[in-house]
C-alpha cells in the first residue's frame, strides 16, 4: 500500500473557494482501480492543506494521475491562476510506503 501526500499551500483570499473545489469533486477518483480512500486535511495554523490519497500501489496511482478523468478533474485548478496561467497555488507531492498498521 502507498499514501500519496500532496502538500497544497493555499493563500488566505483562496481558502474558502479551495475548499469549496474538493467538497463538490466529481469523485472520478472513487472508482480506479487501486484507489482505497482520500482524506483533506485543513491546517489548524497556517495556509498548507494536506491531500492524502491511498493506494493498492504505485502503479494504480500513476495509472490516475495519466488517465482522462484526472486531466478533466484538474482544469477547476485553473480557477487559481492569474491571466498568465500562474498558480497562486504551491504543490508539493510526496510518497510513502505503509509498512506497518
Amino acid at each position: 500500500m502507498i499514501i500519496i501526500m500532496n502538500r497544497m499551500t493555499v493563500p488566505d483570499e483562496y481558502r474558502r473557494r479551495f475548499e469549496e473545489v474538493f467538497a463538490t469533486r466529481a469523485g472520478a477518483v472513487d472508482t480506479r482501480p487501486g484507489f482505497i480512500r482520500a482524506e483533506i486535511l485543513r491546517p489548524h495554523k497556517g495556509n498548507e492543506y494536506i491531500v492524502l490519497t491511498q493506494w493498492e500501489s504505485e502503479a494504480d496511482f500513476e495509472s490516475w494521475v495519466g488517465s482522462p478523468e484526472y486531466i478533466e478533474g484538474h482544469k477547476r485548478v485553473g480557477e487559481f491562476a492569474d491571466e498568465k496561467g500562474k498558480s497562486f497555488l504551491t504543490s508539493r507531492i510526496e510518497k510513502y510506503d505503509v509498512f506497518a498498521i
